[in-house]
């Protein structure tokens, strides 16, 4: 009986981590799942030029072609913060910043970090910027998203899809000029109200915000 207990435990032991990273990838692959219809919507309307691309055939429409430029903006937006939301349900994805930061405070430390990229003629005020954000995505990492949040946000911008794909047909069918107008500065409007109060786009575009602009960092990684 001890001996089972034993062989039990050490089956525990080695089956738990292989669960765990199964679990964390099922939640990335139930996220896709829940999402790719919904975003299919969008793209079926998108590789025709989207609704602007829609509104510049119709001569009576023409009015609002900026507007229809901006609908297809803020929805091609979502589709990519959405997406982000998926793959980071487990943590944040490696981006091309912290991929040459992170590796390289972690081997030199600050002082030689600094002292490196000064030596390739980095001004020192923007080297002290990558070095808060390697020690920023290093502090975070390894954060986790809500999934009910998650899924409660992608049943929210399920209804923007639905109004664009509703717009869409609106301006093939009809010739409600100011209808559509109005209706596409309200879907415009409204996910930008969307991406400013939802938690869970609130955390990620927070995080996105924090990624220095470092051109000049990644070309270094290429060039090495």
């Amino acid at each position: 009986m001890r001996l089972l207990k034993i062989f039990l435990f050490i089956q525990i032991v080695m089956i738990a981590p292989l669960m765990l990273t199964s679990a964390m990838a099922n939640k990335v692959e139930e996220c896709r799942i829940l999402f790719h219809p919904i975003e299919n919507t969008a793209n079926s309307i998108k590789s025709r030029g989207g609704v602007w691309a829609l509104i510049e055939k119709r001569a009576i429409y023409r009015k609002h072609a900026t507007i229809g430029l901006h609908v297809d903006s803020k929805i091609a937006s979502l589709i990519y913060t959405i997406n982000y939301v998926c793959d980071s349900q487990e943590g944040m994805p490696i981006n091309s910043v912290a991929n040459q930061v992170v590796p390289m405070m972690k081997e030199r430390g600050l002082e030689a970090f600094i002292e490196y990229y000064l030596n390739l003629s980095h001004p020192l005020a923007e080297v002290k910027v990558w070095a808060k954000y390697a020690d920023y995505f290093e502090a975070n990492r390894h954060r986790k998203l809500d999934f009910n949040q998650t899924k409660n946000t992608i049943e929210i911008a399920r209804t923007f899809f639905e109004r664009y794909t509703a717009l869409n047909h609106k301006i093939k069918s009809t010739n409600d000029v100011e209808g559509v107008g109005k209706e596409g500065q309200a879907i415009i409007d409204e996910i930008l109200q969307f991406h400013a109060t939802d938690p869970i786009l609130k955390q990620v575009n927070a995080e996105n915000l924090e990624i220095p602009h470092a051109s000049t960092l990644t070309q270094v990684a290429d060039e090495m």
